[in-house]
């Protein structure tokens, strides 16, 4: 049986609109109650819409965590560019990255949580556990991507796989997030972004022309 689109909402809102509102509302309701506390009921009622709505924007839960999870791993960091110098010092930009993101941790932590609970819910879900595996290509990619681009601008290259650098960059990031979720230890963390800045920028070399 279809969902019938709620008519008070048709006419005053596109369903993209009334997507993103949804999913910003189940991330409030997640970062306030818990992942399990978010149903569909409970986050139409924080998006002051009716209950139908969400079926009609969502095929299901599994495409709405996609959508959360999607939106944690978009996160810009390109206004980080801006602080790196492509001759200057190859641990100073690589350390300007690793901050970036790292900011992005700090400003939001009930977020970090929320993905976190995600990811544990999915892997213990037959039907939603690939979602963790696609997140972590995508996470991937995206790393591996700002690697080529710094290598691109620097006139750099690196000493091992740029994919194998990537993944422990992303290893790194994930243990720093972990603790200082337990500990919200802010000079801790810090000091291993800035441990881990040095390690990383031992495998990136200046090319000879």
């Amino acid at each position: 049986m279809e969902t019938e689109e709620p008519t008070e909402t048709r006419t005053h809102m596109r369903a993209d609109e009334r997507r993103q509102l949804l999913a910003q509302a189940a991330l409030r309701v997640m970062k306030r109650d818990g992942v399990k506390a978010a149903s569909t009921r409970a986050i139409c009622a924080e998006a002051d819409m009716p209950h139908g709505a969400f079926h009609y924007c969502f095929r299901s839960k599994r495409e709405l965590y996609a959508e959360l999870l999607s939106a944690d791993i978009n996160v810009d960091l390109d206004h980080a560019w801006a602080q790196i110098d492509p001759t200057g010092e190859v641990r100073a930009s690589i350390h300007a990255l690793l901050d970036a993101y790292w900011r992005t941790v700090e400003a939001d932590p009930a977020a970090q949580i929320v993905l976190t609970e995600l990811t544990t819910l999915a892997l213990r879900d037959p039907e939603l556990r690939e979602l963790p595996e696609w997140e972590q290509r995508a996470y991937h990619r995206r790393v591996t991507e700002h690697l080529e681009r710094f290598a691109a601008l620097a006139d750099i290259e690196y000493a091992i796989p740029v994919a194998l650098l990537a993944e422990m960059i992303l290893a790194a990031l994930s243990g720093i997030t972990s603790s200082w979720l337990s500990a919200r230890d802010d000079e801790n963390a810090r000091r291993a972004l800035a441990e881990f800045a040095d390690v990383f920028a031992t495998y990136a070399h200046r090319t000879t022309r």
